[in-house]
């Protein structure tokens, strides 16, 4: 058999590096040497008769033959892992870092307690999350610094396949001192009149969120007056809070604020439908994740359903 030329070691240390994308880090996770773990690479190439990794600034870029063999080594090298456990009567065990990349409030408020469950299930799972928008996610996916991502509504690449996990309610809401300043004690009616007489705050210049619930709960386009952009909700809260415009934070960050500072915020009601934000969980398609990160994964997909 052509197999028996071929180095099974090589073939695991290329699956890691296949993963990391990196021989420093492959050679770290399986306690080798850098040169070791060329060396491997090298001899795998050799007997292939193919390049797996093409070096190109300092990186490693996997080719289309790698893509195919990483798949097929990560699919049995599972398979053999599960065989010997239940030959010799060991339970199932996750090692190793997972990439996870979230928007800092949801990731905060219900992703982070969930890691934190698998962390202390298995001490050897470790975790490295990066924080950001949809479009940054999106690049991270694609060049394989994530493993997975969870992202709000966005035009993601079509490489990227997106399980829904959550819906929340974007509300626009102002501070009450703010709103008694421009309107009184009366509530203002629902009309395009009132939006403009309000300064605004939003995410990323042009205001696209801001467009978004114009959009939605008037059925026409609105120009704001933007007096600042933000990019976490936490700058988005607090700014709103001090009362320099009016903005668009998810329902329960309205509501938690609320409990916790003593009803500061008020929120326009707009239409009868909210307006609502699907979170989805973001992984691209042909990516061979490891058995630990596919377990982070469906563990999270579980909980988080809707």
């Amino acid at each position: 058999m052509f197999i028996d030329s071929i180095n099974i070691n090589s073939l695991r240390v290329f699956e890691r590096v296949y993963h990391t994308k990196s021989m420093t880090a492959a050679a770290k996770e399986m306690g080798l040497t850098q040169s070791g773990v060329s060396q491997h690479i090298k001899n795998l190439e050799q007997n292939l008769g193919q390049n797996l990794f093409d070096r190109l600034k300092h990186k490693l870029i996997p080719t289309r033959e790698a893509d195919v063999l990483a798949k097929s080594c990560h699919r049995h090298f599972l398979a053999l892992e599960r065989s010997i456990r239940q030959l010799t009567g060991q339970t199932e065990t996750f090692r190793g870092e997972v990439r996870i990349g979230l928007p800092l409030e949801f990731g905060n408020n219900f992703i982070l307690p969930l890691l934190t469950k698998i962390g202390r299930l298995h001490p050897e799972v470790s975790f490295h999350i990066k924080y950001g928008h949809a479009s940054e996610m999106n690049g991270l996916l694609l060049s394989g610094d994530l493993d997975f991502a969870f992202v709000d509504s966005f035009s993601l690449d079509t490489q990227i396949e997106l399980t829904p996990v959550w819906d929340e309610t974007l509300a626009l809401c102002i501070s009450k001192e703010y709103k008694t300043h421009l309107f009184g004690k009366k509530t203002p009616p629902h009309h395009i009149s009132t939006y403009d007489k309000l300064d605004y705050v939003d995410y990323v210049e042009g205001a696209p969120v801001l467009a978004m619930w114009f959009k939605h709960h008037l059925k026409k386009s609105f120009i704001p007056n933007v007096r600042a952009n933000l990019m976490d909700v936490q700058g988005m809260s607090r700014i709103i809070r001090e009362g320099l415009g009016a903005g668009v934070l998810p329902l329960h960050v309205v509501q938690r604020i609320n409990s916790q500072y003593g009803e500061i915020l008020d929120v326009f009601k707009g239409q009868t439908n909210a307006l609502t934000n699907t979170i989805s969980l973001g992984v691209v398609k042909q990516r061979t994740l490891s058995h630990t990160a596919k377990y982070c994964r469906h563990y999270c997909l579980e909980n988080l359903s809707t």
